[in-house]
């Protein structure tokens, strides 16, 4: 079985505004990976920081 890591691509310096973080999804999903767009909140606590998540789904699915 394939590993299924998710990565993430952290908005640390508060430069993807949200068309940037969709263009990221839709260019991620273009290529083939499964992409999706998150908040947290770090420490429970303070700014909410966006992410750009992707991963690589089985073909058979």
């Amino acid at each position: 079985m394939a590993d299924k890591a998710r990565h993430k691509i952290r908005n640390l310096l508060m430069k993807l505004n949200d068309e940037d973080r969709n263009t990221l999804c839709c260019l991620l999903i273009k290529a083939g990976y499964a992409a999706r767009i998150g908040k947290e909140r770090p420490g429970g606590k303070g700014q909410t920081m966006y992410f750009v998540e992707f991963w690589e789904e089985d073909a058979d699915a």
